[in-house]
């Protein structure tokens, strides 16, 4: 046998190969033990190891923890930079938001970008908030029902509002 068709001997797997095995196992999901893992860098040579990176490549990511915020916020009014939001379960039980403005007189809910995690407690709209808004547009801003009645009018919320939601 000459020496030009004499078979290469293989090389070892690299660091750098060994690494991103380390990533891809870490970040998605795969039938290797740690056993055979801990085989696979000690012999494998870079062939080897190349296939088993592309097949991890093929695989789905692990699905990310929940992580719980430990702050939960409750169906009501909000206010978030200026902007007026009303936080209201669906049918299937799901905490969604939607943006409020009030265009040619009448409310209007619009789909937010903001997701119910990023608001807090103390996002809850406030009284001063609540009657300001009501003063404004002549709608109560807990309901946003228009206000009929000379009181509520001048107060910008309604009796039983301001009692469901002051406690006034």
């Amino acid at each position: 046998m000459s020496a030009t068709t004499a078979m290469k001997k293989p090389r070892p797997a690299t660091d750098e190969q060994k690494d991103l095995l380390d990533r891809l196992l870490g970040e998605r999901v795969h039938y290797l033990t740690p056993e055979s893992v801990e085989l696979l860098k000690a012999k494998a040579n870079t062939r080897d190891m190349s296939a088993v990176i592309k097949s991890l490549l093929r695989q789905p990511y692990k699905p990310k923890p929940v992580v719980p915020t430990g702050v939960s916020v409750e169906p009501g009014v909000y206010k978030k930079d200026g902007e007026i939001y009303e936080i209201k379960r669906s049918g299937s039980g799901v905490l969604r938001v939607k943006r409020i403005a009030v265009v040619a007189g009448k409310v209007r809910r619009y789909a937010a970008l903001l997701r119910p995690s990023r608001f807090t407690p103390a996002d809850r709209i406030t009284e001063d908030d609540a009657t300001g808004f009501g003063k404004e547009y002549g709608i109560c801003c807990m309901c946003f029902r228009l206000l009929t009645d000379l009181q509520s009018i001048r107060d910008g919320i309604g009796p039983v509002c301001k009692k469901k939601h002051f406690g006034r």
